[in-house]
């Protein structure tokens, strides 16, 4: 069946993308070669963060250079996603080590297939929480990055008299209208990945106290508010970026 559905996407993305969608399926299957193999290097024993770290810009890359060209947008979208991250990184590693994220949580550790679990892993399982996070808030913020820049990149087209002051607040007021359904995506894919979770806990009467101080909801939240606020935080960046710098001594035609 998977055999089946995966046919029936790769048809529709050639019928309906074109040369832009084959562009964007090869760029789908080299994205999941490179998380494929990093997987593999931090199972091997390479440091989990600088993995991340790697994988992260390729992906980035491919996902903006080669499937979108290499442009004033791919470009401002890049530098955007790169500084965002590099701050959100931060955050991010702050709150998985205070909070000893990572590893199995209560559901799994319960469970009777902990029992055939070999725990003697080599491997720091708050790096892999962080990690986990950070690829997985990636491919929301390259959306919403390339989403302003090409929006003001368009304006720019139409209306090449604009300072860019101008183009950074057009850039803005776009992001805020596109915030609020980005959020909303993170926020169903989350209930919807853990609606079977919550239908567990409610039929084994796990108080509100339990629920709010477990692992497996701090976990599972905190992926989608750190993508919530990647995505908030990358579009006054690429605004600025898109309308004050790499547009400068580019050709409106760009």
């Amino acid at each position: 069946m998977l055999i089946i559905l995966g046919l029936i996407l790769v048809v529709l993305i050639v019928l309906v993308g074109g040369d832009r969608g084959v562009t964007s399926l090869i760029s789908l299957i080299g994205n999941m070669a490179f998380l494929s193999f990093s997987i593999w290097l931090m199972a091997a024993g390479a440091p989990v963060l600088l993995v991340t770290v790697g994988a992260g810009v390729i992906i980035s890359c491919v996902t903006l250079f080669y499937q979108n060209g290499t442009n004033a947008k791919t470009k401002s979208a890049f530098v955007a996603v790169l500084l965002t991250m590099i701050v959100l990184f931060a955050f991010i590693y702050i709150v998985v080590w205070r909070n000893g994220a990572g590893g199995l949580n209560e559901i799994q550790a319960a469970g009777d297939d902990v029992l055939y679990y070999d725990m003697n892993l080599n491997i720091n399982m708050q790096k892999v929480a962080t990690a986990v996070i950070l690829l997985s808030t990636l491919g929301a913020v390259l959306d919403m990055a390339l989403t302003v820049t090409t929006s003001v990149h368009e304006v720019r087209m139409h209306m090449p008299d604009l300072t860019g002051s101008e183009l950074m607040k057009s850039g803005i007021q776009i992001g805020k209208e596109v915030i609020g359904t980005t959020v909303n995506t993170l926020l169903f894919a989350y209930l919807g990945e853990s609606l079977l979770l919550f239908v567990y806990l409610k039929m084994h009467d796990y108080t509100i106290e339990t629920l709010l101080n477990s692992k497996i909801l701090f976990e599972n939240c905190v992926s989608m508010i750190f993508g919530a606020l990647a995505c908030v935080a990358v579009v006054p960046v690429a605004a600025w970026l898109m309308g004050n710098v790499f547009t400068a001594d580019t050709p409106i035609q760009g």
